[in-house]
């Protein structure tokens, strides 16, 4: 500082060393939290799982789970998408518009999910379009680490999505599940071609807002609890409320298998990766593996609401403990993170209990899947 040229002193203010760390230190490298525009906008998200998991429920077949599944992972994609924008975006006024903007657009995308592949099809293929072009514009006018080339590098990917899932409302049903299929394949074709590697990750804030994002989709599961206990039979007395327990404690373990430490461990992995294979890990560990375990919770969600109401629903049950047991393992092995081995034992445990308990009664079928969950814990 200048010096006081009356009293002939320096004037000097003591500045921490973390503070200068931080002053030097690369946007994308310094510890962020969620925004609060960024968790008012995680609500839609709330209503898409609802909606899929709806989708789930009434599926007839194979064929139906699917389709709910080539339904997600569009949605998924562009909902992480945003998650990247933000991570390296400030909050601003501007950033804000977008944000509401873009919910707007997944409000609308959400309501029409249960007609996706009817009367619904096309307003879903503009709504995701309009996602799409406001995301690539916010990327170039907001983002300051970010090259234009590597906007322009994702640009096709999504918009040829785009331009897929609006011919799907002119084609016939199958038609429409195989320009879905496409649209998906090319969001692996983007991995494939490592379209990520220009982008930068503040790890910390991209480990926090996905694991917000698995706590949102476990509240889900908690609604269906809610519901299905409605719509159960009262008459007999007690019963129902030890199906709620079961249930609340599936869901607990679920976040428990997550949460235990795991998702500090995975932040922490994050951080110590070079920038250069942080965006990798993103994608891999917080892209696809969290479409697993999403998509695992969206089943056993459904299960819980079909065993609680009377129905069969061991097979859904079984089958997201699966999904969710797998997407842990993914996860892990993408961030270098162990054990993996017991989380591979609980999945196939939980396959052979789908075999043979498709008909055993709610309470059975609840307490198996959970204790699997809570066995994997333990150990």
């Amino acid at each position: 500082f200048p010096s006081d040229k009356a009293s002939g002193f320096k004037t000097r203010i003591p500045i921490h060393r973390d503070v200068l760390s931080q002053i030097a230190m690369p946007t994308h490298e310094r510890p962020a939290g969620v925004s609060s525009i960024e968790l008012f906008f995680d609500l839609v998200f709330v209503f898409v799982i609802t909606q899929i998991t709806q989708l789930v429920e009434h599926a007839h077949g194979t064929m139906d789970f699917f389709r709910a599944l080539l339904v997600l992972i569009p949605i998924w994609w562009m909902y992480a998408g945003y998650a990247w924008l933000t991570n390296i975006a400030e909050a601003s006024v501007r950033m804000r518009l977008v944000l509401i903007a873009a919910m707007a657009g997944f409000l609308v995308m959400a309501i029409v999910i249960p007609s996706v592949f009817g009367a619904g099809a096309l307003t879903f293929g503009i709504t995701y379009l309009v996602i799409v072009v406001i995301h690539l514009g916010a990327f170039a006018l907001e983002s300051k680490e970010v090259p234009a080339k590597a906007i322009l590098g994702i640009a096709p990917f999504n918009l040829g999505a785009s331009a897929l899932l609006i011919g799907a409302a002119f084609a016939g049903e199958q038609w429409a599940t195989a320009m879905f299929l496409l649209a998906s394949l090319l969001f692996v074709g983007a991995t494939i071609f490592r379209r990520e590697r220009p982008f930068t990750l503040n790890a910390h804030h991209f480990a926090e807002r996905h694991g917000l994002v698995i706590l949102i989709v476990l509240g889900e599961s908690v609604i269906a609890i809610a519901l299905g206990a409605i719509g159960s039979d009262h008459s007999v007395r007690g019963q129902w409320i030890v199906g709620v327990v079961l249930s609340l404690v599936l869901v607990a373990s679920m976040w428990w298998n997550y949460f235990d430490r795991e998702d500090k461990r995975a932040a922490d992995r994050l951080v110590a990766a070079p920038p250069e294979k942080r965006a990798r890990m993103g994608l891999l560990g917080y892209w696809y593996a969290h479409l697993a375990l999403i998509a695992g919770i969206i089943f056993v969600a459904a299960g819980i609401r079909q065993l609680l109401e009377g129905h069969e629903g061991m097979g859904l049950l079984a089958g997201g403990m699966v999904l969710f047991m797998l997407g842990d393992v993914f996860f892990r092995w993408v961030m270098g993170m162990s054990p993996i081995t017991v989380r591979l034992l609980g999945a196939a445990i939980a396959a052979s209990l789908g075999g043979i308990g498709s008909h055993w009664g709610a309470f059975a079928s609840l307490a198996a899947i959970a204790a699997v969950a809570i066995a994997v814990i333990a150990v």
